[in-house]
């Protein structure tokens, strides 16, 4: 029996409700739930001693607690260890920034080496969009007082930065042109927001569209990337600091002009701040340009068309000179201009809603872009393919008697009162004479024409209706129509009046400046339609040759040449007894033909194509005035100032 009086733990040893006992060497406890639990020898030599054992239960639970605990340690562990070059890269971009350097872009020259365009130094604030303040209102007044610095607004501002990523570790460019003044204001402001840059940076400028304006039409002009650009696969390996080609050459040739930009690696501190140089990789200068584009041909062009449009009290024209034997543009005038300089250094949108606005539309190409009738000079075309087929020969004749009534019905007019008489093919081309050309085009009585059928064809192999390749983006591809066409996009049946009108040029058919020209050097050249282009070769640094480019026939042997010289002979007695009289006193002897288009409601376009010298073929030239009304009295003078331009200033040149 317990003595309770010597028990020391009387109070714990009743509430614990323990039964303990011994066997052998050690003492057992079992308490009121039936666990028991193994005391120790020395345990048990103190009579004194009541202790407080786990449960099974309890032991088992914090066993697999820990095993657990264990296990997650040890998967956390083994993602920290397979994630170590990811964490790593992180830490390095707030320690290692890679700078990118633009290379130096290629200089565009003409045929001749004149200069046509320059890159200008300056410099820009740039903003690193991870170095703003993450906290918004922070941000917010850091952006403000960028902003008020350079004059912008801030809410644009931080829109551009969101754009390119919010905590993007590429600077994202926030102004260009920067005053002096300005860099240094903005420098003292950057030990309170580190994350602005004054980079180096260079403007194109375009010093002859400043008077040669038809030119900008040509080279186009560069702008500054955006988002949107850089999420296109063409645009990979670009930044947001870029400026790239928006449109003409500079666009078409983007990549060769832009050349391999460098790479430099510097560390940086906590507060974004350059503190050494890790790497660096040369920038690699873009490739220079040669054009064939004759800056002197073309100035010639811009200011005879300027000249007479201003005295006939219009604003819309084109001139296309074209290298016969090669398809290279010597001269591509397109009038009204724009002024590119102001979108290179950054337009409003105040200028830019001005020149958008333009009812004559500045911004258009309409050399290239530009689809109207062809009117009378479709003939040539016409003509060849008549003789290719067996239509007609060299001798064929027709009584113009002022038009052609047909099935006793609907007239068909001459533009002659009372007609030309017996006509003949050379007669046909040198006075434009409409009658022969609707009896070999769509047919007369018991005569067999082409037929539409054969007409678009023709029309097809001579460039009509199918872009021609220029490196100029939004080359339109004119448009032949047949008797399908017709059916599904009007509802009508094709008539013989159809055939009739696109036999001179008139109707639905419509071609471009350029598609003009190049037909009329493959009637020049013997029967090759040449892919036109501007570009003559790539230069290096010193003007070496990296690569000449080659002319590329779109097609040849369109119509046989002994049929392609009988056209020939038809287009140079226009000049010598036909439509162009103005053209016998040219410095060299040249052929053409001359054209005018009607236009509903409004004055005809006048419009002449032609080439020269006759008896050895260099220059196609075609000449566009939109509602010029007649084309040997508004055309024919701007032909004869480039012919005459090019006898004076090329010809003995090489």
């Amino acid at each position: 029996m317990t003595n309770k009086s010597l028990d020391p733990f009387p109070i714990a040893a009743e509430t614990a409700g323990r039964i303990a006992g011994t066997t052998g060497s050690h003492t057992w406890m079992e308490d009121a739930y039936g666990d028991s639990a193994w005391l120790p020898p020395d345990a048990a030599a103190s009579s004194k001693f009541i202790g407080l054992a786990a449960r099974r239960r309890t032991v088992a639970v914090f066993f697999a607690f820990l095993a657990v605990l264990i296990f997650v340690l040890w998967g956390k562990t083994g993602y920290l260890i397979a994630q170590s070059s990811l964490f790593k890269a992180r830490s390095d971009l707030n320690r290692i920034r890679t700078m990118i350097t633009p290379a130096s872009r290629g200089i565009i020259y003409d045929a001749n080496g004149v200069q046509l365009t320059d890159n200008v130094s300056d410099l820009e604030l740039a903003l690193v969009p991870a170095d703003l303040p993450t906290d918004p209102v922070e941000r917010s007044t850091a952006i403000a007082k960028v902003a008020a610095i350079v004059g912008a607004d801030s809410v644009s501002i931080g829109k551009l930065l969101e754009d390119f990523g919010p905590r993007g570790y590429q600077a994202v460019t926030i102004a260009e042109n920067l005053s002096r003044d300005k860099a240094i204001q903005l420098t003292v402001t950057k030990s309170d927001i580190p994350a602005i840059r004054i980079l180096k940076s260079s403007h194109r400028y375009y010093g002859l569209t400043n008077t040669l304006t038809s030119l900008a039409h040509v080279l186009g002009y560069m702008g500054r990337i955006t988002a949107d650009d850089l999420k296109g696969q063409d645009l990979k390996g670009y930044q947001p600091t870029d400026s790239i080609g928006r449109t003409g050459l500079e666009y078409a040739y983007e990549k060769e002009l832009r050349g391999h930009p460098g790479m430099k690696k510097v560390e940086v501190d906590a507060a974004g701040n350059e503190v050494g140089t890790v790497a660096e990789e040369d920038a690699v200068l873009g490739e220079n340009l040669r054009l064939t584009i004759d800056t002197g041909l073309m100035d010639a062009a811009e200011k005879s068309l300027k000249a007479m449009m201003t005295r006939m009290r219009l604003a819309k024209g084109a001139v296309v000179v074209e290298d016969v034997k090669s398809g290279g543009i010597l001269a591509l005038v397109s009038l009204p201009s724009y002024p590119n300089n102001l979108f290179a250094q950054g337009i409003s949108a105040a200028e830019y809603k001005r020149l958008a606005d333009d009812p004559n539309h500045p911004l258009f190409n309409r050399a290239i872009s530009g689809t109207y009738p062809p009117g009378s000079t479709a003939k040539l075309m016409v003509a060849s393919a008549a003789l290719q087929e067996g239509v007609i020969t060299p001798t064929t004749t027709v009584n113009s008697t002022g038009g052609i009534l047909y099935a006793d019905k609907w007239w068909f007019p001459d533009w002659k009162a009372g007609g030309h008489g017996i006509t003949d093919l050379k007669k046909a081309l040198a006075w434009s004479v409409n009658t022969f050309f609707y009896m070999i085009g769509g047919g007369y009585e018991s005569f067999q024409g082409l037929g539409v059928e054969r007409l678009g064809r023709y029309f097809r192999l001579f460039g009509v209706g199918t872009k021609l390749g220029i490196e100029l983006p939004n080359e339109a591809a004119g448009f032949v129509p047949s008797p399908n066409w017709k059916q599904e996009s009007k509802g009508e049946a094709w008539y013989i009046g159809d055939t009739y009108h696109i036999s001179i040029g008139q109707g639905d058919l419509l071609a471009t400046p350029l598609q003009m020209a190049s037909w009329t050097a493959a009637v020049a050249n013997g029967g090759t339609l040449w892919k036109p282009h501007l570009a003559a070769a790539f230069l290096d640094e010193q003007g070496n040759v990296i690569e000449e480019v080659k002319p590329s026939p779109i097609r040849t042997g369109i119509v046989d040449d002994r049929y392609l010289a009988a056209v020939r002979v038809g287009l140079r007695q226009t000049v010598t007894d036909g439509s162009a009289p103005l053209l016998r006193s040219c410095l060299m002897a040249v052929a053409g033909k001359t054209g005018t288009a009607q236009v509903s409601g409004k004055d005809n376009h006048a419009w002449f194509t032609g080439y020269g010298p006759f008896n050895d073929p260099q220059i196609a030239v075609t000449v566009l005035i939109e509602n010029g009304k007649e084309g040997s009295a508004v055309a024919v003078p701007v032909a004869k100032d480039i012919f005459d331009w090019y006898a004076a200033n090329r010809m003995n040149h090489g």
